[in-house]
Formats: structure tokens, C-alpha cells, sequence
């Protein structure tokens, strides 16, 4: 009998098994955080490094947006920044160190009518640079283009 509890698989309310939203969330930013330090270790250029870390940290706080979205019911305002995200009631989404990309410069973030742009000043650390990299809903953008969508 107790074999048998044993193995049964987590259901929800409706008898459907299943991973919730947070189990999923958690999962992606542990496989993203791994992908950023194996292409740290196995590429051969420092700034390949720094900039494919900067991309899964960028993704990582795409999803961390969402999961502030669903808790809060919308994004944090471009005044409101990323540190919403640390400052979440509750439980905080993310740490300081989730808010700096591979450079060590902190992201900017802002809330575009496309959706949240997140965006690395590449290894110089100045705004519009031409190592400027930006991320809008989950996607890597031309900074330039104005793909990114404007300002709120």
C-alpha cells in the first residue's frame, strides 16, 4: 500500500497531472543560467562570453516578468523599472545580481505598447551604443531599427 502512494502522481483540483507555472519558470531560469556558464567556459573570446551571458540573463528576466505580470496583473512601469522585481510584496522575483548583464552594467528596462524591452549597454556601459544589445518580449531586437517600439 504504501509502494503505491508513493507513486502517484501530483493532481490538480480537476484530476489532471501536471507542473504548475512556477515549477516550469524555476526550471528555464536554471537551464538558462547553465547554458550561460557553459558558453562562458567553452567559447573561446571573453566578450562571446560576457555577450551570450548577457542574452540568457535577458531571457531570464523576460520570464521573471511574466511571473511579476501573473502576481501582479501587469508589468512594473518604465518608472518602476526592474527594481519592481526586487522589491516584489511577498517574495522578490529577482536579486541585484539577476539585474546586471554579463558586463557587469545594470540592465534598462522599459515598457514599450510592444511589451517589456530590456536592454544592455554591452561592454562599454553607455546608452545607444553600437554594442547596445536589446530584448523585446523574449526575442533578441535591432536597438537601432525601432523595432524595440517606443518609449512609455
Amino acid at each position: 500500500m504504501k509502494i503505491k502512494n508513493f507513486l502517484r502522481v501530483k493532481k490538480d483540483l480537476n484530476g489532471q497531472a501536471g507542473f504548475s507555472l512556477m515549477e516550469i519558470i524555476i526550471v528555464v531560469a536554471i537551464i538558462g543560467t547553465l547554458m550561460g556558464i557553459i558558453v562562458a567556459r567553452i567559447s573561446g573570446s571573453n566578450e562571446q562570453a560576457k555577450s551570450g551571458i548577457t542574452d540568457t540573463k535577458a531571457y531570464t528576466l523576460q520570464s521573471k516578468l511574466i511571473q511579476f505580470q501573473l502576481a501582479q496583473g501587469k508589468f512594473p512601469t518604465t518608472g518602476q523599472g526592474l527594481q519592481a522585481l526586487t522589491s516584489n510584496p511577498g517574495a522578490p522575483i529577482a536579486s541585484e545580481d539577476d539585474l546586471k548583464d554579463g558586463w557587469g552594467n545594470p540592465f534598462e528596462y522599459k515598457l514599450t505598447p510592444k511589451g517589456p524591452l530590456i536592454i544592455s549597454n554591452g561592454p562599454e556601459g553607455t546608452a545607444n551604443s553600437a554594442a547596445s544589445l536589446c530584448y523585446l518580449n523574449g526575442k533578441k531586437v535591432d536597438c537601432k531599427s525601432g523595432e524595440a517600439g517606443a518609449q512609455n
